[in-house]
């Protein structure tokens, strides 16, 4: 199939504040959605996998020389640090040839039990995604769940463990935590509306049918969902019922068999907070007095609001952005210029320990075990330094390392080198922070370089600068690798997120656009010589980009884009759209109308030419739907002025997250890479 399918036009019209809104690819969402049977839009898709698998057939050879290679730096034979919880200790492991991890865990005498296999559960499933696992307190029974076409609507089950045999409780529709009381009778858990909205918490009493299950709490207002956890000291299930600007927490106690639910924090327009609980106190961490957030503690039996003691106060300059309970130490995680510190205190706040890393731009968070282990396990990575899992031993203060990230083919810290640079935005009074990455010995810095640009954007989501093993690939054919740290995330603090929302949402994409044109004109690459990619909001600031820029970037890969703004925003039966009022506002009124009409990537087609472009849906996506990327692709092809390649490539049997096992994740990493290499005519492909 040399010429690419064009999709028929069918006019469809709405009227929405005097102005005339046209799609003429409205038609390829299936009216029976999230069913997906209409056969001429199932055609279409298959039609467009094919056009895309004819650009990949003949370099099927270099495509399976990638994937061996990004293979060859995974220890496929791997086992994850132990994670102490009450009596035993949890990890997982891989064999060379399994596709999902095994569970185990390990006694205090060492030894070893499979709790589960996934590989197993997998066995007749095209996708196959474990949600959660959750151990009774009384470490005999596993409450799991999984989800087997991608769509994250998610059914659970229960294990005996004595005997691995599953007990007759099966709940459909879960998402999220599931949480045993402390008596270990059942346990809670969030059910998803036919909108695919957690609005809904249940208790489970073990041998009950689901629909004997007790409702506990509905949230009806459709811009809020729910989420459970367990206070660290087991003692209360908190139940938190937020939106991106608000929240409220209740607590049940974990022993209350009548279930009994109490208002903690009460819910107020732009206040979030977050709760823990220990040594009869509520620990609480709240915006009440400044954006970047700070940490309070209560009396659990009086913790009304003017009794708050404040431990950690909010700094505009420092973003408090977790702690973490244990027996005798508080450890509370901030961001500081864009970099996360970790601080170790007693709970009298003296004898403060803060621990310091050796690269200029690297990602460090705490992994939480139980409050009474002997240290806080912490995981950290840089640009170019492989993840380390280190345990701050309290009682001596030292720093232990327990597990580096093996590169079985080979890697060499020293043969790279990464930065970190700060970006004037054109508004001349901010500065982004950009992480960069490349081959010392491929380096030349005079615009040669093709370079690889990575950025996100929103929902107050960071992304953190890391190390990527696969991008090596890139690094070893010349390129930079840089991720722009843009607003809409939380990089700089709470501010940097909130400055690039409603009205102002523009700044994300210009932001980018700076970013792009700086490393261009300091010579780290040049204009035409870059590559993009962003994923789902971050689709979003791809498609925007090549509208507004498209001179700067050669090629683009937008993975599920959401770029179908305005009319996703004016639909509120899709499963976020409420939700997402408070990120993008709501186009009912005239002024957002006006707004997301200006930038969204689906309105702002143009006639120009555009770069090379690779995007990726999913069938069964429920957050971004398969018609976005389809329409887009479709508009994009009847409008372009250029000959560039435009491919799209739909899976049909997975949603949002892409394939599920380790080994197809990699085969669509290999497609993608192939695809740059491909456009950028690099010569040593293999």
């Amino acid at each position: 199939m040399r010429l690419p399918p064009i999709a028929k036009k069918v006019e469809s019209k709405q009227n929405i504040h005097d102005f005339e809104l046209v799609d003429n690819y409205h038609w390829l969402r299936d009216s029976n959605w999230p069913q997906v049977s209409d056969k001429e839009i199932i055609d279409y898709l298959k039609l467009e996998n094919k056009y895309t698998e004819n650009f990949f057939a003949p370099n099927k050879s270099m495509q399976d020389a990638l994937y061996k290679e990004l293979i060859g730096r995974i220890k496929l034979a791997d086992r994850s640090v132990p994670i102490k919880e009450r009596n035993y200790h949890y990890f997982h492991e891989t064999t060379e040839v399994s596709d999902y991890p095994i569970h185990l865990r390990k006694d205090i005498t060492g030894k070893k039990e499979v709790i589960l296999d996934e590989n197993r559960e997998a066995e007749n499933y095209e996708y196959f995604d474990v949600g959660t696992i959750s151990i009774s307190p009384n470490e005999k029974l596993m409450a799991y769940s999984i989800d087997t076409n991608g769509d994250e609507h998610y059914s659970l089950f229960v294990k005996d463990l004595s005997n691995s045999t599953l007990l007759e409780d099966k709940i459909d529709n879960v998402l999220g935590s599931i949480i045993w009381d402390e008596k270990n009778t059942g346990f809670y858990y969030t059910k998803v509306n036919d909108k695919w909205r957690p609005n809904k918490l249940y208790y489970h009493k073990l041998g009950d049918k689901q629909n004997n299950d007790k409702l506990i709490y509905h949230e009806k207002d459709n811009t809020f969902s729910i989420s459970i956890s367990k206070s660290s000291d087991y003692k209360y299930i908190l139940i938190s019922v937020s939106s991106s600007t608000s929240a409220e927490i209740r607590y049940i106690k974990a022993d209350d068999l009548e279930n009994q639910i109490h208002l903690l924090i009460e819910r107020r327009k732009d206040h979030l907070c977050s709760a823990d609980h220990f040594h009869n106190y509520f620990y609480i961490k709240t915006n009440d007095n400044g954006k970047n957030f700070r940490l309070t503690r209560v009396d659990d039996q009086n913790y009304k609001k003017e009794n708050y003691q404040e431990l950690i106060p909010c700094s505009s300059q420092i973003y408090l952005t977790d702690f973490s309970l244990y027996d005798h130490y508080l450890v509370i995680e901030t961001k500081e210029r864009g970099l996360p510190k970790i601080h170790i205190m007693d709970y009298d706040l003296q004898n403060k320990e803060s621990i310091d890393y050796p690269d200029p731009t690297y990602t460090a968070s705490v992994i939480y075990s139980c409050s009474d282990d002997d240290g806080v396990l912490i995981y950290y990575s840089s640009m170019n330094a492989p993840t380390t899992i280190f345990k701050y031993l309290f009682n001596n203060k030292q720093l232990v390392t327990l597990k580096v990230q093996e590169i079985p083919s080979g890697y060499n810290k020293d043969d790279y080198q990464s930065e970190r640079i700060f970006v004037e935005s054109r508004e001349k009074n901010t500065k982004i922070p950009v992480s960069l990455v490349y081959k010392k010995s491929l380096f030349i810095k005079n615009g040669s370089n093709p370079l690889f640009l990575y950025g996100y954007g929103s929902y107050g989501i960071s992304v953190p600068p890391s190390f990527n093993s696969s991008i090596i690939s890139l690094l070893d054919r010349g390129f930079v690798y840089a991720i722009a740290h843009i607003r809409g995330g939380t990089d700089l603090g709470f501010d940097w997120y909130e400055s690039a929302k409603f009205l102002n949402k523009k700044r994300t994409f210009y932001d980018f656009i700076d970013v792009a044109k700086y490393l261009a004109n300091n010579k780290y690459t040049s204009e035409g010589n870059i590559a993009i990619a962003g994923g789902s909001a971050g689709g979003m600031l791809v498609g925007n980009v090549i509208n507004e820029a498209p001179e700067l970037f050669k090629a683009a890969i937008a993975d599920v884009p959401f770029v179908d703004v305005l009319n996703t925003m004016l639909d509120e039966t899709l499963p976020l759209t409420p939700g997402e009022f408070k990120e993008w506002g709501n186009p009912k009124e005239k002024e957002y109308f006006d707004y997301i009409k200006s930038y969204s990537p689906y309105d702002n087609v143009k006639a120009q030419s555009y770069p090379h472009l690779y995007v990726l849906a999913g069938l069964n996506d429920p957050r971004v739907t398969y018609w976005e990327p389809a329409k887009w692709v479709a508009k994009l092809r009847d409008i372009k002025l250029d000959s560039n390649l435009l491919i799209l490539d739909t899976n049909m049997d997975t949603g949002h997250g892409g394939k599920s096992g380790r080994f197809d994740r990699f085969k669509e990493v290999a497609k993608k890479y192939l695809f740059i290499l491909k456009v950028f005519d690099i010569a040593n492909l293999v």
